[in-house]
């Protein structure tokens, strides 16, 4: 009698915790994620761009979720003048911020982890002329893969790799290629 009384009773935590960490992904839940990336890029004067912020995001439908996303970026980049005597490079650190929207579906949600696609867009704001439009501004697309590991009842460890396009679909335009790591954390 003790052991089924034991052994209900641990099904019933172990339920109960596998039913509060799936519900993490459930119509209604809100969640903010810190986060920080950084990304290789397909332009000469760009050599890596790191990015630090968070995330804020509310399910509209089940493993469905809409978020609003803010990064600070730190850009290295090579700016090149000319001199009388040919041309100088110089290498500076361009500090800037992205916001943006993203779309998030959870196809594969399980109390341990999840995969998720994501896609969305927004614009970047920059101290100085961005290397590869001019401006200091530009308009950012991106789409992103993800998984994440529960590590509690409403924390999770996320990392995605992502796929950043920055300005115009141009040769003026920037591809970015890298990942971030974040805490989702769930109410």
């Amino acid at each position: 009698m003790k052991r089924a009384l034991c052994t209900i009773a641990a099904c019933a935590v172990l339920l109960q915790a596998a039913t509060a960490v799936a519900q993490e992904y459930t119509q209604g839940t809100s969640y903010v994620e810190p986060r920080g990336g950084v990304y290789g890029t397909t332009n000469k004067n760009v050599k890596v761009i790191g990015t630090y912020g968070g995330a804020a995001g509310h399910y509209v439908a089940d493993g469905v979720a809409l978020e609003a996303e803010g990064l600070g970026y730190a850009v290295d980049q090579t700016t090149k003048k000319a001199t009388p005597l040919g041309q100088a490079s110089s290498e500076t650190t361009n500090n800037a911020v992205g916001v943006a929207g993203m779309a998030r579906w959870n196809f594969v949600r399980t109390p341990k982890g999840t995969l998720s696609v994501a896609a969305g867009g927004g614009g970047v704001f920059a101290d100085k002329a961005l290397p590869y439009n001019g401006s200091e501004q530009s308009g950012i697309g991106q789409t992103e893969l993800g998984a994440s590991v529960a590590l509690g009842k409403n924390v999770s460890l996320k990392a995605a790799g992502r796929y950043q396009h920055l300005g115009s679909f141009s040769d003026k335009g920037l591809d970015s290629l890298g990942g971030n790591v974040g805490f989702k954390i769930s109410f």
